[in-house]
């Protein structure tokens, strides 16, 4: 027996529906903040690299070269433990040692550029697991909604970020 050949009516979303109910929506905002934080933080790190202590261009390279490990220990983590600690642990690991790094006197150059390649350790391999995480939130019919939504919450964090250079830049102009 030959069954109705008619496509069935695929349902459309709008933006709405990812406050539509109060589960959702927190998801939502949660992720939002999330995601601008992370690029924040992320683009934050990644263009004051030439304002730390000792050699800009070896500050860079070290800067570039820590992604690698990051992501590589990133799908390690996502492999092997459940998301929310993999994500949370590597949030905590970069936020933490960039908010220890202020502890650290001016005198220790090493101590502190290193500090700061572990906190940009972390804020990559969360921002790499952002992704991934984000996706497994939301109900197919509103995740390329939401995964857009936060990636343009992430494009305004990474707008952002130089202001906080600039910031830090003028503070320390003060001491």
């Amino acid at each position: 027996q030959m069954q109705d050949s008619k496509p069935q009516q695929q349902q459309k979303a709008i933006l709405l529906d990812l406050f539509r109910t109060r589960n959702i929506a927190t998801i939502t905002i949660m992720s939002l903040l999330l995601w601008f934080f992370t690029s924040v933080g992320y683009f934050g790190l990644s263009l004051s690299t030439p304002n730390w202590h000792g050699n800009a261009y070896i500050n860079c390279f070290l800067s570039a070269v820590i992604e690698v490990p990051a992501y590589v220990i990133a799908w390690l983590l996502l492999r092997s433990l459940p998301r929310r600690y993999s994500l949370s642990g590597t949030l905590f690991l970069g936020g933490g040692v960039v908010l220890f790094v202020q502890l650290i006197p001016a005198d220790f150059n090493m101590l502190s550029v290193g500090l700061v390649m572990v906190g940009k350790f972390g804020i990559t391999a969360a921002f790499s697991m952002l992704y991934v995480y984000n996706v497994e939130l939301y109900p197919t019919l509103v995740r390329n909604m939401a995964v857009g939504a936060t990636s343009t919450a992430s494009r305004l964090g990474s707008i952002i970020a130089p202001y906080f250079v600039y910031l830090g830049e003028t503070s320390c102009i003060s001491c």
